[in-house]
């Protein structure tokens, strides 16, 4: 086990692409921000929204066709709806918070 370990620290590290070490090292790319891939998703569900709109209203389908992006539709907007509705929570949770700061509720 010992040879093993030792021979293993002789060996020269080799990297692998995903992680750069030494002083060319650049700096992470910083994550996106909760509120930005919010309303990433947020332009997504409009978008998706819009086309099966379309979708539905396209007399050329057939019925069942219709039926389906209905559904789709129908779904996409209560994902949209759940979204918007904690979206709103958390503002009205940041009001309270700065009018309780403020000494302006009980």
């Amino acid at each position: 086990m010992e040879q093993e370990g030792q021979q293993y620290e002789r060996q020269p590290i080799e990297t692998t692409g995903l992680v750069d070490k030494g002083p060319d090292k650049k700096k992470r790319r910083r994550l996106p921000s909760q509120e930005r891939l919010r309303n990433e998703l947020v332009y997504q569900l409009r978008e998706s929204l819009r086309s099966t709109q379309e979708k539905m209203d396209n007399p050329e389908l057939t019925l069942a066709e219709r039926q389906r992006w209905t559904q789709i539709h129908t779904y996409t907007a209560q994902v949209y709806n759940t979204i918007l509705k904690d979206q709103q929570l958390q503002e009205w949770e940041k009001r309270l918070k700065e009018l309780e700061k403020r000494g302006l509720t009980r």
